[in-house]
């Protein structure tokens, strides 16, 4: 936990740096004072803050970000096509869809994707059916958005962190919020 700690302080004075635009022994001993006593603010939190990343999940989201950087670069082609060269023409749609995604933060993920990805707004997402309601400005995005690649690319990050839950479950290593609760409940039902 200590390491975690110097980690989050070093990351906060390096932020207070670089928003504050100069580097000085001012600047600095103001962030390292406000970085320490954020971080001691927030101690209580430790145990809530997600685990560090596996080499595998570091490359999984790596690609993820990847290929999300990839089509924002060619949406904003496409984009520009649409609105400077009417080609395909500008018909501004409503897509109903529901991605073969299960847990709510894969959704928020993918919802955030396609709301920064040029033309595509996430409009609603349903957290009971996962169904989402997506504004889309032509009708080939709509028709190529089903088929998105990057839905693929998080489910397979969805499916790997599931597996990853299942083991540490099943070898009683996990740090995760749903399994301290999973521990919570078995303790109080031990107790009774």
């Amino acid at each position: 936990m200590r390491k975690r700690s110097l980690f989050l302080c070093a990351l906060l004075v390096a932020f207070w740096l670089a928003v504050s635009a100069e580097v000085d022994i001012q600047h600095l001993l103001v962030g390292a004072v406000l970085a320490v006593l954020t971080v001691w603010f927030w101690q209580d939190l430790g145990p809530r803050l997600p685990r560090l990343l596996s080499g595998g999940e570091l490359l999984l989201l790596g690609h993820c970000l990847l290929s999300l950087v990839r089509f924002i670069i060619e949406s904003n082609i496409s984009v520009a096509k649409t609105i400077l060269l009417s080609n395909p023409s500008v018909g501004p749609i409503f897509v109903v869809m529901r991605p073969p995604i299960e847990s709510q933060w894969a959704r928020v993920l993918l919802a955030n994707c396609i709301t920064i990805t040029p033309g595509t707004i996430t409009v609603d997402i349903d957290p009971e059916t996962g169904q989402f309601i997506v504004h889309v400005l032509t009708y080939k995005a709509a028709v190529e958005l089903s088929n998105w690649r990057i839905i693929r690319v998080i489910s397979h990050l969805e499916s790997w962190k599931q597996r990853r839950t299942e083991h540490a479950m099943a070898t009683g290593r996990s740090h995760d919020i749903d399994s301290l609760r999973a521990v919570a409940g078995d303790y109080r039902s031990d107790s009774h």
